[in-house]
């Protein structure tokens, strides 16, 4: 009987202190006035096609920065989510922007990306590179993390682990 007591209490404090972990996660900025914004750090890597693509060079839109890896589960179950917002919001201005942290030629990650249905532009680079990036967002190394950014370049909100396409809807109908 003691037991399973503990067992409940431990799972109950358990739960708590994710639940409110996670209520940290999402660092909702859109109340904070325009001096207190935070600018998005710019970064340049590779698309699959050998292009070199810098954040800013999509100011004026909304962008979903969703840092992820080809071994990860939850990056693969929020794919076909984030596929859609970026069919369906591009033309409103919304663009997903995949980071690739995997150590894999850009032909391995082109396929995956095809087998996937990856509609959405994938960059990659060096570790050295890759590493500069999360240094520069204070990444924490947790897959998926997808950072929301305005289109003035600022950070808005932080999304660590996988979420689905009503969340991240959610997140960037009132930047629209």
């Amino acid at each position: 009987m003691f037991r399973r007591t503990w067992k409940v209490i431990v799972l109950v404090v358990s739960l708590t202190a994710i639940a409110g972990g996670l209520s940290l996660v999402s660092q909702d900025q859109a109340d904070v006035p325009d001096e207190q914004q935070v600018p998005a750090p710019d970064f340049t890597l590779r698309t699959l096609d050998g292009e070199r693509m810098a954040l800013s060079d999509l100011r004026g839109k909304v962008v979903l920065v969703n840092f992820w890896a080809t071994w990860c589960p939850p990056c693969r179950r929020e794919i076909p989510d984030l596929s859609r917002i970026h069919t369906n919001y591009e033309e409103q201005g919304v663009v997903v922007l995949g980071v690739s942290w995997d150590e894999l030629a850009a032909d391995e990650i082109k396929n995956f990306a095809e087998n996937y249905k990856i509609t959405y532009p994938i960059l990659y680079g060096t570790q050295s590179e890759l590493t500069q990036v999360g240094r520069a967002y204070d990444w924490e190394g947790y897959l998926p993390t997808t950072y929301v950014i305005d289109r003035e370049g600022n950070l808005v909100d932080t999304y660590i682990g996988a979420r689905n396409e009503e969340f991240f809807l959610a997140g960037i109908e009132p930047l629209l």
